[in-house]
């Protein structure tokens, strides 16, 4: 058998799986609605404790729950997702992070991050594991993490004028940070801090700048695919997440402030 068609066969057999909003994902708005600044004890280790698993918004086209911060010297992304049908597309697409300037007019390009990028067949193996209803023991999260992180190398960056349209490695000396774990109840959190010097030119005075986040699905062969459908405007999530749903990338698009203490 191929490799690509044993990836989708893989991928096809993980989708089929019921999911539902949470009443509190059913209280936050669609998209972030305030600046936050970062916690004095943010760590990006992939832990929510310093959030005490409080976010800003749960997106429903994303399916997840999500809070942009900052501080005076960085800009953090914590995402979040208990399905495990959404964690496994985060884990075989990865979500980009695009920022961009809040001028139509502006002509300078966006920076976009993308995270996390395993290689197969690490990022196909992560669907039996999901998909079996126990909890994990902290031996059994340990090699899960190792798995799903373990053997991505770099991150692709592009847009940011001292390096761009490149890559950067995991262990980077650009101050570029990003973890994924998985939990014993099998929560998935993502944390990415990315320093607001790389950021500049898309940050107007005020402090503002365009986001798009996007989960991307992949294709038959395993690739990123471009493009997606998204909303801006609140939608229901879907009660069962069919084999479409790990192929089709969804985004949302928000707002930004930098916030100050």
């Amino acid at each position: 058998m191929k490799k690509s068609t044993f990836f989708f066969k893989s991928v096809l057999v993980s989708v089929f799986l019921g999911t539902g909003l949470t009443a509190g994902a059913q209280k936050l708005p669609n998209v972030q609605q305030e600046s936050v600044y970062a916690p004095v004890d943010i760590k990006i280790d992939g832990k929510a404790t310093e959030w005490n698993d409080k976010f800003q918004t749960f997106n429903n086209a994303d399916e997840i729950f999500y809070t942009i911060s900052n501080d005076t010297g960085n800009l953090y992304f914590i995402a979040y997702a208990k399905e495990s049908a959404v964690i496994q597309k985060i884990i075989y697409g990865g979500i980009t992070l695009t920022l961009k300037s809040a001028s139509k007019k502006s002509l300078v390009a966006p920076v976009s991050i993308t995270y996390p990028l395993a290689p197969y067949p690490y990022n196909a193996m992560s669907g039996p594991t999901l998909r079996d209803p126990k909890t994990l023991t902290d031996s059994a999260v340990l090699a899960f993490n190792k798995q799903i992180s373990d053997h991505i190398k770099s991150i692709p960056v592009t847009g940011v004028i001292a390096f761009p349209d490149s890559s950067v490695s995991v262990f980077n000396d650009q101050g570029i940070k990003a973890v994924q774990l998985v939990d014993n109840k099998k929560v998935y959190t993502y944390e990415l801090a990315v320093p607001l010097k790389h950021l500049q030119q898309v940050i107007d005075s005020a402090g503002t700048f365009d986001y798009i986040i996007q989960v991307n699905g992949l294709d038959t062969k395993g690739r990123i695919v471009v493009g997606g459908s998204s909303t801006t405007e609140p939608q229901d999530a879907p009660v069962v997440h069919n084999a479409s749903f790990i192929t089709s990338p969804t985004f949302c698009k928000g707002e930004y402030t930098l916030a100050k203490k």
